[in-house]
């Protein structure tokens, strides 16, 4: 999948590359990438003596080329140009033909993201058409493993910022989606929002959403899935319940749970049912209430409220956050150790 970028980047080193007047090569209407400073970036390639990194484009049927990759340097050029400055109308360009719009799609994705700092906005952006090639392409049988890790590959962020955005994608309301799409809230923000129900939504959508503060809104936050034991009953989940290897250097790290105290006995039952909850998460489970955003308002909200309602202890509240510590253990998440931190 990523082999056009592979023979893009040794293309460049060779002889294939044509001199393209700046007058045919035209802007991709597929093109959302930011063009931002372009004067600021027009005089440091003035400075260099012209454009030394080729453009890529694709012919296209009624003549002229369609770039792919190069839209700020075409633009940059086309500025000193209008400007009186003294350089080249011709520009170099590496010509590639695709064999269908997502694989344009792909490098146009692939060639912007190894080249910037994305934003949010381009971010999103990416994550919706890269979900979308991605998912045809498992369609027709093409196999790369999971879609989140690949668009995370792509991307070069995290599986977990992949979750976030698949969160919004399956759970916000259109309004929430369309302001990621323009810049006007953050995919952070989206994704806290997406955790409300429809009508907690749309109360935010009808104001200023790019005032809302993430931090303003997260207890608000509406469960949206059964966080019992046996909530993914039904699907086609069917790996063993998770536990921690075993190993020296693990115990070391972290102690077995301690038994409920003799004062605690008369909430044993309810004690040793969340705990049990809590060690007892599949893989597929613990990923999906990472990764999706919905640890840290369902999971830590619900365990410190039932603590809290059974009238626990310290030492009992303790030995419950523990065990829930142990079951998320190997996905080192900070969130795992802060909630410690709340007694």
């Amino acid at each position: 999948m990523l082999s056009n970028l592979a023979s893009i980047a040794q293309n460049t080193q060779s002889d294939n590359i044509r001199m393209i007047d700046i007058a045919q090569l035209h802007e991709s209407q597929a093109n959302y990438f930011e063009m931002q400073r372009i004067e600021e970036f027009a005089y440091t390639i003035l400075g260099q003596g012209g454009i030394k990194d080729n453009l890529v484009v694709r012919p296209l049927e009624n003549g002229g080329y369609e770039i792919v990759s190069g839209h700020r340097r075409r633009a940059a050029v086309q500025y000193l140009l209008d400007h009186g400055e003294n350089i080249s109308r011709l520009l170099p360009c590496l010509i590639q033909d695709y064999a269908d719009e997502d694989a344009m799609m792909l490098d146009l994705i692939l060639l912007n993201v190894s080249a910037r700092q994305l934003s949010d906005q381009e971010l999103w952006q990416s994550y919706e058409n890269l979900d979308t090639i991605l998912k045809r392409k498992k369609e027709a049988g093409e196999k790369f493993g999971r879609v989140r890790e690949k668009i995370a590959e792509i991307l070069g962020v995290s599986p977990s910022q992949v979750g976030k955005m698949q969160n919004v994608d399956r759970n916000a309301i259109d309004p929430i989606k369309d302001a990621v799409a323009s810049g006007a809230i953050s995919i952070s923000t989206a994704n806290v929002i997406a955790q409300l129900n429809e009508e907690q939504q749309e109360e935010l959508a009808a104001g200023d959403l790019s005032k809302i503060k993430p931090r303003e809104i997260k207890q608000a936050a509406a469960p949206k899935v059964d966080t019992s034991s046996n909530f993914f009953e039904g699907s086609d989940v069917t790996e063993p319940a998770y536990a921690p290897p075993h190993s020296p250097a693990n115990d070391a790290e972290q102690e077995p749970v301690r038994p409920v105290p003799e004062n605690g006995k008369k909430h044993s039952q309810e004690f040793n049912k969340l705990l049990n909850w809590a060690q007892s998460l599949t893989h597929e489970q613990i990923d999906f209430l990472c990764d999706s955003g919905w640890y840290n308002n369902t999971i830590e909200g619900y365990l410190i409220a039932a603590a809290k309602e059974a009238d626990f202890s310290k030492i009992q509240i303790d030995n419950l956050l523990h065990g829930l510590q142990k079951a998320f253990c190997k996905k080192s998440k900070a969130n795992v150790e802060s909630i410690l931190q709340y007694w």
